[in-house]
């Protein structure tokens, strides 16, 4: 202990203890006009995806943001060294405005989508004018903040477990019934074996763990970090199969982009899986959740032509789809039956804007994703973008877009250095 005493910097100690109070709250106007656009961001993807603390605002959020996002870009214009320089934002922020607008067109929508739609433009602009190194350091102040909740949340939910008393309050939303422990809801429904999927503040463990997929690929290179560790952990007890089948699909990206040798890890990964989904029908003779909730899932129907966990929209309206593609409708799209609470996918979405709105959003994707300057980072962000698309249906939403974009924006190749994203070698 005397030893180990002896090697302690004293320099770093005395910078410590001379600390200084005003050195914190001394904001430059750059840092100040990034906090601002930083922190509705943070409000706009955390709404996006229905967390529960949002509900009652999530549709109006575009319109409560929007000041932060203009007091960030007028302060940005006052300062030579601006967060917001990038000059190749022209297409993709036309595009995000008119993807909105053609989808409320063919909905029919009153005049307030596309107020609100307008009231995005400014994060838009901002976020395709913010310098690339800015980029990653947004996609690691969004992992680190859902990671410190995850893990009070995570804290919370293993209390319930072992048996404490949490004060709880009954909560509705549609089709879904929870309890809410305001740190963490328990679906009231019966769709758990053994203990509760936990999927903490958000509305079911897939948009949980999908949100947490789409974060990691934002951090290629950093999932040794601490917050990423949490990521990992609260994804693999939400026991979503969609989350698990999109990080996999990840994995094999991060060794592509890496420029990794993918045959050899490709070939343990998959032994790995093998080793999981035997051990999974062996233990407790199959009776456990890997097994009933993820693997089980993976069989088969009995007509041999999908998997039983593709489960994402209702029979009723499989067939209504399969009817509506033979029509004319599919080209622009069709109002929404009623009573599709539920069902959620890529049919989903090309019911209701038809093929040419598809059409629409794979072009904003491609001019938003195009600026970037590493062509398997862009390759990648269109793979994730497309796969979550076909499971999820929500193109535009700010908890996947913002992901997507990021990734695009990666320049790992080789006329760059990798030894920052070695971390995950170490």
């Amino acid at each position: 202990m005397k030893g180990s005493i002896r090697y302690i910097d004293r320099s770093k100690l005395h910078r410590l203890l001379q600390f200084k109070l005003p050195n914190l709250l001394s904001f430059t106007r750059e840092g100040t006009s990034y906090a601002l656009f930083s922190v509705a961001l943070l409000l706009n993807f955390f709404a996006s995806i229905h967390v529960v603390y949002f509900w009652a605002v999530e549709a109006y959020m575009p319109l409560l943001t929007m000041p932060l996002n203009v007091l960030a870009l007028l302060i940005s214009r006052t300062i030579p060294n601006s967060p917001f320089q990038r000059n190749d934002f022209f297409f993709p922020l036309v595009l995000s405005i008119v993807v909105p607008f053609y989808q409320n067109i063919v909905n029919a929508m009153n005049w307030v989508p596309y107020f609100l739609a307008i009231m995005y433009a400014p994060m838009f602009y901002a976020l395709f004018r913010l310098n690339k190194d800015l980029l990653r350091k947004t996609s690691t102040i969004v992992c680190k903040i859902l990671a410190l909740f995850l893990l009070v949340s995570m804290f919370f939910f293993f209390l319930y477990l072992i048996g404490y008393h949490l004060p709880g309050s009954s909560l509705v939303r549609g089709s879904y019934s929870y309890t809410n422990h305001y740190f963490f809801l328990l679906d009231d429904r019966d769709l758990w074996l053994i203990i509760p999927r936990f999927h903490s503040v958000f509305m079911e463990p897939g948009h949980m763990g999908t949100t947490i997929v789409l974060l990691l690929a934002t951090q290629i290179g950093e999932w040794k970090r601490w917050y990423n560790r949490i990521l990992f952990f609260a994804l693999f007890i939400s026991f979503s199969l969609a989350a698990y089948g999109l990080l996999a699909i990840l994995t094999f990206l991060r060794l592509w982009i890496l420029r990794r040798k993918i045959l050899i890890k490709g070939i343990l990964l998959i032994s790995f899986i093998a080793a999981v989904i035997g051990g999974s029908f062996l233990y407790n003779d199959g009776d456990n959740m890997l097994n009933q909730l993820i693997v089980m899932r993976l069989e088969m129907t009995d007509t041999g032509d999908d998997f039983e966990g593709n489960n994402r929209v209702s029979e009723n309206f499989k067939k209504e789809f399969e009817s509506y593609i033979t029509t004319g409708d599919v080209l622009f799209g069709r109002d929404m039956p009623l009573g599709v609470w539920g069902n959620s996918g890529y049919r989903v979405y090309i019911y209701d804007f038809g093929l040419f709105g598809f059409l629409l959003v794979l072009i904003f994707y491609f001019f938003s994703f195009k600026s970037g300057k590493d062509i398997r980072c862009i390759v990648s962000a269109f793979i994730l973008s497309l796969v979550n698309f076909w499971i999820r249906g929500y193109p535009l939403l700010m908890a996947f877009y913002l992901p997507y974009f990021i990734l695009s924006q990666f320049e790992i190749d080789k006329d760059i250095t990798r030894k920052p994203l070695q971390r995950d070698e170490q």
